[in-house]
Parts: structure tokens; sequence; C-alpha cells
């Protein structure tokens, strides 16, 4: 039976389901009925079962410090507490000897046996619910000791060090994070402090405590709030150690999406966050720059391609300067548009002072995606409605249309005019996306006494005569008199063939980035891919899991990128589950929800045409035994998010929490295991390699975040070899660039030619802008920058 599977939400647990997970592979037997937090079993077996509720696969600390010291083969005392006349556990006792074993210290060997075991021990939850005062005792003994440095110094022969000892501590910490929401609130924020302070006081913590903060984020938002800007001028300390790079700025695009843990963030701490990524951004420039394809030398700006038979070097797969790159950049576009809009311009011109660098020639440069960020910040500083559609105006009734477009900068701008009425549909495309709107030019009623000219445009039209055409329109939104230097003045675009192409190809390019990642159910005793992929059906907590990570959505018709899924016969189910926000979107592939017809096809090859082809793929585990990365056979699946449903505890009525109730009013929690595999190829993602334990009411959020983190990862590294990955909004500056290189100086219309002085040499390398014999400048995204000016010449905040 699937745990979960045809339980309703009311039923009390039993405690064979209680312990299922932590006794696999034990060979013992649960009784039919037993007491929360008292396992009846024979006692000689006590020690063994003690042995297995830690993870049998899994190590508490990593395998280097585990060799570095001989495990007992005798269980500690400290564990050996069961009555043997009662056959039950006492597990009340047990916390106690815990808690004085780690409080007032014993000898080594037992301390070690301890530490190490707890983390997977706690996180069987169920066992532990009914002694909640002295788990939080424990919880506040370790942050007590962690804060103040005062846990025991490993003996020397241990060749340990204090810090590897702080790193257990601060695992065991990361587990008592899922009881948070049973704790005072003063004691759950003091689990953040302590992972604060774990980020500076040892060399070793900084990494597990950052991935320790971001999980706090989902379960304890409250307390990362109050220490943000604390947490936040850590990290900031920590910026030159580059092995962090991926994580703090995982964590930032994480806390980007959860407001509740952001609610009380300040000017200054956001212009941490600014000046973060920035640096990032300078030291990933600079090594992806440097860095040498040995297979291809000329390719410097590319990471290694392992599949040429050249290997990536150990540093360069931790740093990945290519995907800190990308990071940084989606940082400051989810934190730019997570400042209040009535805030956002302040933070224009520093973001934009920072996105300007100069090259070694000592030309100031802003690179495609700083120009797309700086797109984004134009289009967004003044404006929350977010997308735009065309506007049903009299244009799509109405003969006498005159269209026209321009090259404006970077951006293309349609106007559709009548012109009878005066109607005019504007479109205006640039690279983070498109708006639309509707004009129509407010004309008084002429006097009786006006004489006007006769206008055959006019005749059979009531009202006021109206002529009028897009330049008219042009003109009043982009001109003045004024003199407007040669390349700043806009392009006119033909209306041919060629043109419309362009245009249809920019406009297939969508303002979003899209992402995919199979949701894959796996029953209770399943192994195989095509008795997996076969499942029509799965748990409640697996449908728990799918209404929180999106929204269910209809495939027939859709209008947004499904991502393969068929969107006109229901040939891949009728619907599916997505979720989007302003910068990115994730399409689900879901077998139990697509059609089997086991008949036809018996090996499932539909389903596994979307799921084979996803680098990223969410497991959920209900197996009853370990998830095998190689399970799912796919050269295309990079990255397997695993989630094993754990234990689950009944909380007493005497301390009443939100959740499932039963007729007793007791009420139910659900723990979820979720780690992540990695194709041995591929790097790993370091926020989640380790097993954590994770509510199911911060699950979907959890997971999701997760999924998007892994698949940017995973279009990074797959483009490896063949160049960067290119995001929408790039693809979509690409096309405007390719226009204004097609007509800027074709003469066509009254298109002239840029003028372009001196040698490349003479320019260092730079298109130029003379005037007289005095060199002031360059052509620079569209337009002209002063030379020295480039910052005062983006920064379009000085005059809006």
């Amino acid at each position: 039976m699937h745990l979960f599977a045809g339980r309703s939400r009311g039923n009390k647990p039993s405690s064979r389901n209680l312990f299922a997970s932590a006794q696999r592979g034990t060979g013992l037997e649960m009784p039919e009925e037993g007491v929360s937090g008292h396992i009846e079993l024979p006692a000689e077996t006590l020690p063994e079962l003690l042995r297995k509720l830690a993870y049998p696969s899994d190590a508490s600390v990593p395998p280097e410090i585990i060799r570095r010291l001989d495990v007992p083969t005798e269980l500690p005392k400290v564990y050996a507490l069961a009555d043997p006349q009662s056959e039950n556990i006492d597990m009340s006792s047990w916390l106690d000897s815990v808690l004085e074993t780690l409080s007032k210290g014993t000898d080594w060997k037992t301390y070690y046996d301890v530490s190490t075991k707890l983390p997977s021990q706690l996180a069987n939850v169920g066992i532990f619910i009914d002694h909640l005062p002295q788990v939080e005792k424990l919880q506040e003994l370790l942050c007590d000791q962690l804060r103040k440095n005062s846990f025991p110094d490993p003996p020397a022969t241990s060749r340990l060090k204090k810090g590897d000892v702080s790193f257990v501590l601060f695992h065991t910490l990361t587990v008592l994070v899922a009881y948070s929401e049973w704790f005072r609130p003063q004691k759950a924020m003091s689990i953040v402090q302590a992972f604060l302070a774990g980020i500076s006081k040892w060399d070793r913590t900084p990494k597990c405590c950052i991935h320790a903060l971001a999980l706090c984020c989902h379960e304890i938002p409250k307390g990362v709030d109050k220490c943000l800007s604390l947490i936040l001028d850590q990290m900031s300390r920590k910026i030159s150690q580059l092995d962090l790079a991926m994580d703090i700025l995982e964590f930032l695009t994480r806390l980007s999406r959860l407001p509740l843990a952001y609610q009380s963030i300040g000017v200054e701490s956001l212009r941490t966050i600014f000046g973060i990524c920035c640096s990032y951004l300078r030291d990933s420039r600079e090594k992806r720059r440097t860095m040498t394809d040995a297979a291809n030398p000329k390719s410097s700006n590319r990471l290694s391609n392992q599949s040429g038979g050249t290997s990536m070097s150990t540093s360069e797969k931790t740093e990945l300067p290519e995907y800190v790159y990308v990071l940084a950049y989606h940082v400051i576009t989810h934190w730019f548009l997570a400042i209040p809009i009535a805030d956002r311009s302040t933070h224009v011109g520093w973001i934009a002072k920072n996105l300007v660098w100069m090259d070694e020639r000592g030309n100031e440069i802003v690179e495609e995606q700083s120009q797309v960020i700086l797109d984004m910040m134009h289009r967004t500083a003044y404006l929350d409605l977010g997308e735009t559609t065309k506007p049903t105006t009299p244009l799509d009734s109405e003969r006498n249309i005159v269209k026209q477009m321009w090259l404006v900068g970077m951006s293309i701008v349609t106007m559709e005019t009548n012109t009878t009425t005066g109607w005019t549909r504007i479109i205006k495309r640039q690279a983070s996306g498109t708006t639309c709107a509707a004009y129509q030019q407010l004309t008084a009623p002429l006097p009786s006494h006006h004489v006007g000219a006769h206008n055959p445009a006019s005749s059979g039209i009531r009202g006021p005569p109206v002529n009028i055409y897009p330049q008219h329109v042009f003109l009043t939104h982009h001109s003045t008199i004024s003199p407007i230097a040669i390349p700043m003045q806009p392009i006119v675009l033909p209306e041919n063939d060629q043109t419309r192409r362009a245009i249809a190809t920019f406009d297939r390019i969508d303002t979003v980035d899209g992402h995919k990642a199979g949701v894959i159910f796996v029953g209770d005793g399943q192994k195989e891919e095509k008795e997996i992929l076969a499942n029509i059906d799965g748990s409640i907590a697996f449908h728990d899991l799918l209404e929180g990570l999106g929204t269910k959505v209809i495939l027939k018709g859709a209008t947004f990128n499904t991502q393969g899924l068929d969107r006109e016969n229901d040939m891949d189910g009728t619907h599916t589950y997505a979720w989007r926000d302003r910068v990115s979107e994730i399409v689900f592939h879901i077998p139990t929800m697509m059609p089997t017809n086991l008949k036809h096809d018996m090996q499932c090859t539909n389903k596994k045409r979307h799921t084979g082809n996803d680098f990223v793929n969410i497991i959920f585990n209900e197996s009853g035994m370990p998830f095998r990365f190689e399970t799912i056979d796919s050269e295309f699946n990079y990255v397997n998010i695993v989630i094993t449903p754990q234990q689950f505890a009944v909380q007493r009525p005497s301390t009443p929490r939100s959740g499932n109730s039963d007729s007793t009013g007791e009420q139910t929690r659900y723990f979820f295991d979720v780690r992540v595999m990695c194709s041995p190829s591929f790097p790993k993602i370091w926020s989640a390699t380790a097993p954590t334990i994770v509510s199911a009411s911060s699950l979907a959020s959890y997971v999701r975040q997760l999924a998007f983190n892994a698949s940017v990862l995973s279009l990074v590294w797959s483009n490896r070899g063949g160049g960067e990955h290119v995001s929408n909004w790039r693809g979509r500056l690409r096309e405007i660039s390719r226009l204004r290189e097609r007509y800027a100086n074709t003469g066509n219309t009254s298109n002239v030619g840029y003028p372009q002085m001196g040698t490349a040499e003479d320019r260092g390398g730079a298109k130029s802008y003379w005037e007289g014999d005095a060199w002031t400048g360059k052509l620079a995204d569209g337009g002209m920058a002063e030379a020295g000016q480039h910052l005062l010449s983006i920064d379009f905040t000085r005059w809006t």
C-alpha cells in the first residue's frame, strides 16, 4: 500500500506507518498498535533499531570526516535505555541522556556517535512529537553552544577540527528546523541567528549554514525577515570566496520569491543585494574571459566541452562562472521587481552605474545581458501592470488604415492609424516585453464660422473632418524641433516581407524564460521504469504537491509555451500544472495526467518522450525503497529531485495548530525527505545534495525553486560545448540588433549612414561619432554615449 495512498485525511496514522521508513531493511516487524513515543519491540532488537533510525544509505557527516575516526563497534550506553520488562523505549529518558551527553560531556567516542547519528534520528519527527519540550531544550542547547563556541574540542588523535564538530551540530540544527512551528517564536528565531553566526565563525560551515537559511526562508520566514540585514551583511563579506557564489546567489533568488521573509527589507539591504550581484558579475566576467578550453583555444569565453575529450578542472566545476553570471542577473531582475513601484526608480542609477564596465582598451562597455536589465528597468520602473494586449479599437472594422514602423533606440515602435477617425494602435516591442496602447487625438468641434478645406477622405463621415497619419502620432510622442544627433534619430522600417518576417520571429520569442520539469509518481514496491510510467494516479500527498507546485491549466488551445505538450488533440492529456511570474515560467510534465494505453504502448514511450527529455525530474518516491538515478534512463536527465514521505506527527489538542484533524481533534503533520541526485557528469547543486526534512506546507515552494535553479544550471551546462545559454530577453534584443544592422546604413527612405570617422585602432575598436575635429563619444546600444558620460546617458530616471 502506498504511504498516504487510500487514506482519508482524517484517519489517525498507525504506529506501523509511523516507523515504516525507519525500519525498512532491518527485518523488524511493527506491532499493529502502539503509543506515539514508545516502540514496542523485543529488548534485544532495540540497539539495532536505533542504529537503523539513521538513513541506512546516507551519512550525516561527510565521508572524509568519518574516515578520520573509528566508529565504535558497540552502541554507547546512552542508547540502551529500554526497560527489558516493558519492552518499551522510554524516549523521554533517551532525550534526557542525549541532552546530558551534549551539555556536560562524556568520552569522545560516545559524544561522536551520539552527535553524528542524532540528525538522522531526529528526522523521524513522529517519534519525538510527544516530547517537544525536550526537543526544544535540545534546540536551545545547540544554538547556545554554537553561538558561544562552547561545544567540546575533538582530541588531537581524531585529526578533526572544532569546525568539523560545528558542522555536525549545524546538521542537527537543520533537521530541527522541521520542528520550528512548535517552538516558541523567540526559540525559532534563535535557530536563524545560529545559522547566521555559522556563516562567519568556522571555515567549513558557511555553505551548510547558507543552505539551512534557504530552508528557513520557507519554514521560519519571520525569523529570516528580522535577521535579514545581518544575513546580507555576512554574505557580502564572503563574496571573495568564489566557492560560495552559487550558494549565496541561489539563496537570494529563492528569497526574492518569498515575500514573508523580506517584509522589513530596507534600502541599504537592497543595495547590499545588488552590490553582491555586481561583484560576482565582475569576477565571473573576468574568469570567463580568461578561461581557456584546451580542445578549442579560440573559445575563451566558453566552458570546456567534456564530451569533446577534455575535462573541466575541479575549480571550474565548483565555481561554474557561466552559472554564476546567469544567476547574478536573475537576482538583480527579481529583486528590482520586488521593490515597491514607488521606490524602484531610486535604484536605477546605482544599478546602471555598476552595469557599465571598462574593457582592456579603456572603453566603457554595457554587455548584452546588462542591456536587457536596463531595458527591464526602463519598462518596469514606473509600471506594475504586467503584460499588455492589443487594444480593441475601431481599427479592426474600419478601412483607411495606415501603418508605419520605426526603430527607436533598442525598440521597435509600430503605429497603425485610421486616417479618418484618428484612432491609433501603438505597439512598442522591447527586449523585456511588449507594450500595447490605444491613442486618439481629442479634436475640438470647429466654430460655426470656420471654413474648412474640402477633404475627400472625410466625405460621409459625421463630425469634424480628421486627417491624421501615424507620423503625426509618432512626432507627438517622440520628437520636438530640437536638433537630434544622427545616431539618435529613429530609423524608418520599410513595410515589406523581410521586415514582416523579422517582426514575426521577434513575436514568437516569449517574454519570460521557459523551463520544464517532470513530476513522476513512484508507487509502493515499484522499481522499474515501465511500471512507474504506467501509473495513472498518485496518492493524496502527491496530488497535494501538484496543487502547490502550480496552477492546473488546460492544454487544448493554450497560448503559453507548453514545453512540447500537445495543444490541439489532447494527445498528452487535457491538463497539466504550470507556474509563472514576470520573469520565468515552468511547465510540469506529469505522466499520471497523460493517457496510458498499455495495449499499444507497453513501454509508455509517449510519456517517456517528455520526461526522458527533461533535464530535471521531480520524483515522488513512495516505493519504500531508495530511488536509483538510472531508473528513468535518459542521457538528457541531469537532475532528479527525490521526495520521500518520511514521518507524520500527531499534535495533541492541548497545543492546537492548523492542519488536518480527525474526529478526536488530533491534528496531523507530514514531513518529507528532499534530496537531489545528479548525473555523474553533472556538477552538484550544492544547496540540496544533503537530505533535507521539509514540512508539507513548505514542500511545493521549496521544490519548485530547486527545480528552477536546476533547470537554469542544466541549460548553462548543456550549452557548454557550443556557446552560452541565451535567455529569451537576449534573443529578443538580438532580433532588434539585426534590424538595426540591416537598415541603419542602407539609405532607405529617410535613413542615412551613421558617421564613422577614423580607423578602428584610433577608436580602440569602438564605433565613434565625431563633431568637427573632436571625438565626442561612440555609438552604443542604439544610441550615442558621450565620452566618459555613458552612465549619464543611460540613466533615464535623470529626466523622468
